[in-house]
């Protein structure tokens, strides 16, 4: 194998290493002026006004269930196919997920599917945007708005997407981000809670650091203020100053290193166009995804998913459906469109770092793998 093609690629620059440097010097790792100036740089870029950075990104989806009123036996909307740094957060509350399906050839949460299911106990929506292509929000704000309902836009790996030109996450309450490795931005850990109100995001700061009001917790000479009182016990799950420091150092890059992934999408796409046995999974003429990876559908995906890898390129299913475990203790639920979707699913890189002889490299073994399926499909049947 010469060379391999990865499917995720971690930001590291010279300014980041200067920031942590500067960071470490000064001895203020844990909490600092960073934290504040990432928040401020993240709201430039988000839909929502008020960015309220976290631990990493489960710690953020679960805040926003919290915020939300979600408790003990609540339950809440989303979709099986997702990570579980997502649906974790409902366990963690011990509220109920209910599995809605995704439509046909797609990655998105299914509208009617999903009205059909919301009950008397439904408090929320999670809104997966899937590998950072965005799902339908504005019609499931409005379904929700309809029915009383929380919606929690999950922007995961989807910084810098849009919808008819808002940023991906404009339409929910809430809007989660994250700043794992892998991610357009890569805080080493990280995440943020978006939200539509001042005082949702007053709160969630008290919350995201025990439940202390940092106005009045300590005295002018800088002790305890025992008058301070915590009427509701939050959780430490904040984004530390070093994280959010080398966050910062990012933000100059990232318009650049995301408009070279959609041209590399575009050029993956314009190469594979047409061929069969594979499938692109399609856009809204209005959106653009951030490409966390490039989907598509194929037959036989183990089998492609071999061929690919043997080849160097770090192709994968993308997720394993949250439905199959036990620990939700959930209400199995007939997902035909999902089950479709595991199946046959199959994330491809197209990041910045590749280049287009990669991207020509990387769609012709996606060719080779589904030609040489298809022949072993006919060879079967004769």
């Amino acid at each position: 194998m010469s060379k391999v093609f990865p499917l995720y690629r971690v930001v590291t620059t010279p300014e980041m290493e200067g920031a942590a440097l500067e960071v470490l010097r000064s001895g203020k790792i844990a909490s600092g002026e960073w934290v504040e100036k990432f928040e401020q740089c993240l709201t430039n870029i988000i839909g929502l006004p008020y960015a309220v950075s976290t631990f990493d990104m489960t710690s953020a989806l679960f805040l926003a269930l919290h915020l939300a009123g979600v408790r003990e036996g609540d339950e809440v909307l989303t979709t099986a196919f997702a990570c579980l740094s997502t649906n974790s957060a409902i366990a963690q509350l011990k509220a109920i997920p209910v599995w809605v399906d995704v439509s046909v050839g797609s990655v998105s949460m299914d509208i009617a599917d999903l009205e059909s299911k919301i009950s008397e106990k439904t408090k929320a929506v999670v809104l997966y945007h899937v590998a950072g292509y965005p799902g339908p929000a504005k019609e499931i704000s409005e379904l929700c708005a309809k029915h009383n309902l929380v919606l929690i836009e999950d922007c995961d790996n989807a910084l810098l997407a849009t919808q008819d030109s808002m940023p991906v996450g404009s339409h929910g309450d809430f809007a989660i981000y994250s700043f794992y490795p892998n991610r357009q931005i890569n805080a080493t850990e990280g995440g943020a809670l978006a939200c539509r109100t001042e005082a949702m995001a007053k709160k969630a700061r008290r919350m995201r650091r025990f439940g202390i009001d940092f106005e009045t917790f300590r005295t002018k000479v800088g002790e305890i203020n025992p008058r301070s009182d915590i009427p509701e016990i939050g959780w430490g799950i904040t984004m530390n100053n070093l994280c959010s420091a080398l966050a910062c150092a990012q933000f100059s890059t990232l318009e650049a290193r995301h408009e070279a992934t959609l041209k590399n999408a575009r050029k993956l796409e314009s190469l594979i166009l047409g061929v069969h046995g594979i499938t692109v999974v399609p856009v809204q003429p209005t959106d653009v995804p951030a490409y966390w990876v490039f989907l598509l559908f194929v037959e036989e995906q183990e089998r492609v998913l071999g061929e690919l890898k043997a080849k160097g390129i770090m192709a994968s299913q993308v997720h394993q459906r949250n439905d199959i475990y036990s620990g939700f203790s959930s209400q199995a639920f007939h997902l035909p469109n999902t089950d479709y979707l595991q199946t046959n699913i199959l994330g491809v890189p197209c990041g910045w770092w590749l280049e287009e002889a990669d991207l020509v490299v990387i769609a012709n073994a996606l060719k080779d793998a589904v030609a040489a399926t298809a022949i072993d499909q006919v060879a079967r049947h004769l």
